[in-house]
């Protein structure tokens, strides 16, 4: 495929992804309870990967720990998660899922479900595979920069 061919589909897919992620985000963060993409993610980070430190976090969302601790107060102040200190190292502070926040996460992924359910549920069985098996395979590509 020539170059500007290239360019042109990347430039259609830009467009289509766009539109397509804002209009999904935006049905996804209206539902109830209110989180917002990012505390959604460190809820679901730590719902299956257990206890995490604030930069533990920061590095797996590709953000700065400031960026992080900010969300971290929010989830807080809402009792979605909690601090912990290290018992054997005082400056260590690990960030834990409450009971609240699990129960909040389920809630949202089941609403979430059901909007991504209306849209795909327009696609038949050939294109769905053919989308997951597109992702699965730009998931693996490796660029180094």
């Amino acid at each position: 495929m020539e170059q500007n061919e290239l360019e042109q589909y990347i430039e259609q897919l830009q467009e289509i992804f766009l539109l397509t992620i804002r209009r999904i985000t935006k049905k996804t963060t209206e539902c109830e309870p209110k989180l917002t993409g990012p505390q959604f993610y460190i809820l679901k980070l730590l719902h299956t990967g257990g206890k995490s430190t604030v930069s533990g976090l920061a590095e797996e969302m590709a953000v700065k720990p400031s960026a992080i601790t900010a969300m971290i107060d929010r989830l807080l102040k809402q009792e979605y998660v909690s601090r912990e200190r290290d018992e054997n190292d005082r400056r260590v502070v690990f960030i834990q899922i409450t009971d609240t926040g699990n129960r909040i996460l389920e809630e949202t992924l089941q609403k979430r479900k059901k909007i991504l359910v209306k849209y795909l549920s327009h696609l038949n069985r050939e294109e769905l595979e053919s989308l997951l098996s597109i992702y699965e395979k730009i998931s693996r590509v490796d660029i180094k920069e």
